[in-house]
């Protein structure tokens, strides 16, 4: 949960996503807009591949019967370029004069009658054309010169007066019945004769191509538009959400402090007067011990012991605060070290109850806060003296480590814990439910669940229910 507000953060964030939508949309506008000029252009060319297919068939079928006889007329006069074949003229038995046609000759006035049909102007031709009519022009000298490279087809968008146009040619290669007519120019069965080309308008083509451009455009700019909207949409829940949470944070950081200074008050309270009983009993007692009888010096114990816990309790509930307040230093620490140094603070209790400590052989350097760590490892080692019981004999440290955290267990052989409690201890003023007959706050564990999770760690117990308790803890290699 965010404490403040940072202005322009947000507002950057929602902008780049903006920018990201903007940018995505205009890359899936270009790339539709470019399949749709290509689908033109595909279109175009599959009606140039008709015409030529239909023009390669009737050629086919001309050079197969090596020509055909027609009727002179205005339209069909003789082809003087046919002059050296013999029989190019026939009169037939009713005196009907005819005229050899040869496919280029028929081609060409195929051609000319469905340029006057169709928009689509059609051609014979060839680098050495019999009719000067066939003579191949600049951009067809260009495709012929492609097909004595090898290539069999050859395309390209040209301007003709004014006017785009797919231009189209496709090799002839010389067939048998060719030869009849144009053997004399030296061709072989197999060479390149020549090309039929084609030239198809683009014009309603692009006309067809303008109105899906156009729709692509009001569908990406509704797209657009929608997905800005959302965008700010969200942006503005989000905004809403953050003021929300930076008021939640606010008002629950006032109320920790006030919670906080009442317990610093109530602790303060509490501990003067409590140890103004302790003194008062402890002098009641030196002074009085004559007077009183077995029973007073009894109640003068319990009073004592009582006011004993409470100012622990109170000593319990500063440590809490202060291990939420207090600042982590963190620092390369000798783990190992810090073991010895608890140890030493509980040798007697150790030696008294013939308790066997165990370290870790090896530990690598822990970054962490010197003090906190040493507390952890403390309240552990003090919850386990408290309510291990009679038959604690050992206490072992133990150490892994990952790549990303240091992993520390505790353990022992006292009492043990219900499996289902180990959890539950790490709350607050939880204690172990095995042990009534030790006094506590309830606090040691939970105090201990707050420095972890300063140190970005979590904390576990496991217990098999039969013999003694593990407790770990995690401190990140982070920090």
């Amino acid at each position: 949960m965010p404490d403040t507000y940072k202005p322009g953060v947000l507002e950057g964030r929602y902008l780049v996503i903006a920018l990201i939508w903007a940018v995505l949309c205009c890359i899936s506008a270009y790339w539709n807009i470019t399949t749709e000029k290509e689908k033109t252009l595909q279109l175009a060319q599959k009606e140039a591949l008709t015409i030529l297919d239909k023009d390669q068939a009737l050629r086919f079928w001309a050079t197969d019967h090596e020509g055909f006889y027609v009727p002179v007329t205005e339209e069909t006069p003789p082809n003087t370029y046919l002059s050296h074949i013999p029989e190019r003229d026939i009169v037939t038995p009713s005196g009907k004069q005819l005229t050899l046609m040869n496919p280029a000759y028929m081609l060409r006035q195929v051609m000319n009658h469905y340029s006057n049909l169709y928009s689509a102007n059609c051609n014979i031709t060839s680098l050495k054309a019999l009719n000067p009519i066939n003579t191949p022009d600049e951009w067809e000298v260009k495709a012929l010169h492609t097909f004595n490279n090898g290539n069999n087809e050859y395309a390209e968008v040209q301007q003709i007066e004014g006017q785009q146009f797919l231009r189209f040619m496709r090799v002839m290669y010389t067939q048998p019945g060719c030869l009849k007519c144009h053997a004399h120019q030296g061709y072989n069965l197999g060479d390149v004769r020549g090309g039929l080309s084609v030239s198809v308008s683009l014009a309603p083509y692009r006309e067809m191509e303008k109105r899906s451009i156009q729709k692509l455009q009001i569908s990406h700019t509704f797209f657009l538009f929608s997905g800005f909207g959302v965008i700010f949409f969200i942006y503005h829940r989000s905004r809403k959400r953050i003021f929300e949470q930076v008021d939640a944070a606010k008002n629950l950081r006032e109320e920790s402090e006030k919670i906080k200074l009442f317990a610093y008050s109530v602790a303060h309270d509490l501990k003067n007067p409590v140890i103004a009983i302790h003194g008062l009993t402890k002098l009641l007692k030196r002074q009085y011990k004559d007077t009183l009888n077995d029973k007073g010096l009894n109640y003068c114990d319990k009073i004592t012991q009582s006011a004993a816990e409470i100012e622990n309790f109170v000593e319990q509930i500063n440590v809490y605060i202060s291990a939420k307040e207090h600042p982590l230093v963190i620092e390369e620490l000798d783990f190992l070290q810090l073991c010895q140094t608890v140890r030493n603070e509980y040798t007697s209790q150790l030696q008294t109850r013939n308790i066997h400590w165990s370290n870790p052989s090896q530990v690598s350097i822990i970054r962490a806060d010197r003090i906190a760590l040493l507390r952890i490892i403390r309240n552990f080692i003090d919850n386990a003296l408290k309510y291990g019981g009679e038959s604690l004999s050992r206490i072992e440290i133990t150490y892994q480590e990952t790549d990303d955290f240091h992993t520390i267990c505790v353990l022992n052989d006292g009492n043990a814990i219900p499996p289902d409690d180990c959890q539950k201890l790490f709350a607050h003023f939880k204690r172990s439910p095995t042990d009534t007959t030790v006094e506590g706050a309830g606090l040691g564990l939970a105090i201990i669940s707050e420095l972890v999770q300063l140190h970005n760690g979590e904390t576990w117990g496991w217990s098999d229910g039969r013999i003694g308790a593990s407790f770990y803890f995690t401190i990140s290699k982070k920090l």
